[in-house]
């Protein structure tokens, strides 16, 4: 296997970490919010889901969008985690900020981390040539 080859292949360990961690964060927020979710819509409280559910859909969104576009994807998933962490904080719930908003955080940092060593690899191999 040529250097080039073990190059990439080193860097694809960091797409498949991210698109797993990823992963993790849309089926645990998906659990949570179904679980904790619809049961508070079915007994009229939404004031507790409705504020927040926009940002959980568009964490989400930004992952589904990672898979095609990696860059934009990124970016929307970690901007909705970190507006979801900074709600809850305002709203004077630090844990929930964590427990909704740091894992779509962790994911688009890995993403982030990738997609700069991927950039690191083309910029030295293309200096070779």
């Amino acid at each position: 296997m040529s250097h080039h080859k073990k190059s990439e292949h080193h860097i694809r360990s960091y797409k498949i970490a991210a698109q797993t961690a990823g992963l993790v964060a849309c089926i645990f927020i998906l659990l949570l919010f179904a679980g904790k979710g619809v049961p508070s819509v079915l007994a009229n409280d939404a004031d507790e889901l409705i504020p927040f559910a926009p940002f959980l859909l568009l964490a989400v969104s930004g992952y589904i969008v990672s898979w095609y576009h990696e860059f934009a994807g990124t970016l929307i998933m970690t901007g909705a985690g970190i507006i979801l962490l900074v709600f809850f904080v305002m709203r004077g719930d630090t844990a929930s900020g964590f427990m909704y908003g740091l894992p779509f955080i962790a994911a688009g940092a890995i993403f982030l981390l990738h997609i700069s060593k991927r950039e690191h690899l083309r910029k030295h191999n293309s200096g070779r040539g």
